[in-house]
């Protein structure tokens, strides 16, 4: 890969302003097969998809440690979570390597496709943007129920909040960097 996903989400969050003014290229899901709960949009972008998400608290252990079947980057937008790292192949759960907490601002990649990870917010729910490469050929665990879009109204507040942060951002002169 000729650019790191870091850099990858750097430049989406250079168009980001454009496409969320666009609610019709989103699709949703509400997420609520494993804690955390997780309020999802995405959309393709370029030869990537991005993801926005709402993910909501849940008690300490709970949260779903998984692989991610893609390379990816993640910026957290507001609030603050804990995050578990670990590496291992197929489906069994690694140990945990690392314990972090995050806090709105970090920017983070995961590019290796036996990297596993789980976040876990602190005090309140998280917005969060990610951006994914190219699928892997790797499993990843997946809901043993029907996934669920997330209602109108929640989906046009997900896609609210998101847009009213980076319009504060340009606003204020934040660098993406």
């Amino acid at each position: 890969m000729a650019n790191s996903m870091i850099d990858i989400l750097f430049a989406l969050e250079a168009e980001l302003p454009s496409l969320l003014a666009d609610a019709s290229g989103w699709k949703s899901l509400d997420i609520t097969y494993h804690p955390p709960r997780v309020e999802r949009l995405r959309r393709p972008w370029q030869e990537c998809r991005v993801y926005l998400h709402r993910i909501h608290p849940c008690a300490p252990h709970e949260a779903l440690f998984h692989p991610h079947p893609w390379p990816s980057a993640m910026r957290i937008l507001t609030g603050t979570y804990e995050m578990d790292v670990g590496y291992g192949e197929g489906l069994v759960e690694p140990p945990i390597a690392a314990t972090l907490q995050l806090p709105a601002g970090s920017v983070y990649e995961m590019v290796t496709r036996n990297g596993w990870h789980c976040v876990r917010p602190i005090g309140g729910p998280t917005l969060s943007v990610m951006v994914t490469g190219a699928p892997w050929d790797r499993d990843a665990p997946r809901s043993t129920e029907p996934l669920r879009p997330l209602t109108d109204e929640a989906a046009a507040a997900l896609l609210q909040d998101v847009m009213s942060f980076y319009t504060w951002c340009s606003s204020n002169a934040v660098a993406s960097r």
